[in-house]
């Protein structure tokens, strides 16, 4: 499949990149980076997507600074990013890209998932309970923070507190060597989703740590990486283009 891929910047400044399917009008989702920034992993994530048939944006919630994206060796440097973000920033900028997408004649608006990395795992969720009109599905790779641990100054919203909120399904994965989110605080997280009947899938491969479906990083776990891509597609096809007037 043919692709094209394109910078964008929305009406309200907001900036992004964008993959989707060449003439075609698809599904589409929201990509959030992690701390690092927009940069290669992000945008081939995005082209991956295309290619399965879906439209792709990734928000470059750094948008407001000189330096937008960082080495993976420079955890210093990521975590200062990081830092300057605040939650109620982030997801106005979340809600202009959805508005975005649902203006663009190439995009299926009936359903939009939203999909993030470690720190952008917890972003996908809350922008979920945000826009829950919006958003038809989430999914989180190794998401930091939804339990509440390690928070920042700017991180004012609690997934804890907003879980009841989320109306759509929900994917998660985790790594069973991750030293960043730990087991409790995956079992907490999950516990709060199961009392309060949430549709929810969570997978955890033990072998794996933190970053592990990120292929330039030294904690890259090939066989983990290629089963959550698959039963990412698999998730995103039962409750994304599954709902789509075009799919019944």
């Amino acid at each position: 499949m043919e692709i094209l891929t394109e910078r964008i910047k929305t009406s309200e400044g907001v900036e992004a990149f964008l993959a989707r399917p060449k003439d075609q009008k698809a599904p589409a989702m929201l990509v959030n980076f992690e701390i690092f920034g927009v940069n290669g992993h992000i945008e081939e994530v995005c082209r991956r997507l295309a290619a399965e048939g879906y439209v792709a944006l990734a928000p470059d919630y750094y948008w407001r600074l000189e330096t937008r994206t960082v080495l993976y060796s420079d955890l210093k440097a990521a975590f200062a990013l990081a830092a300057t973000l605040k939650d109620d920033e982030v997801l106005a900028d979340a809600g202009s890209c959805l508005r975005y997408l649902a203006a663009q004649p190439f995009v299926q608006a009936d359903g939009i998932a939203t999909l993030g990395f470690c720190m952008g795992g917890r972003l996908a969720f809350i922008t979920a309970t945000r826009y829950p009109k919006e958003i038809s599905a989430a999914i989180s790779f190794y998401g930091g923070g939804l339990a509440g641990e390690n928070r920042r100054p700017g991180q004012t919203i609690d997934p804890m507190e907003e879980a009841p909120k989320a109306r759509c399904p929900l994917l998660l994965f985790y790594g069973g060597l991750d030293q960043h989110i730990t087991a409790e605080h995956v079992d907490k997280f999950t516990d709060r989703l199961r009392q309060l009947g949430k549709g929810f899938q969570s997978y955890v491969y033990p072998g794996a740590g933190h970053g592990f479906f990120c292929s330039d990083r030294d904690s890259y776990n090939a066989e983990a990486s290629a089963d959550a891509w698959k039963k990412t597609l698999e998730f995103l096809e039962s409750n994304v283009k599954g709902i789509l007037p075009a799919a019944r």
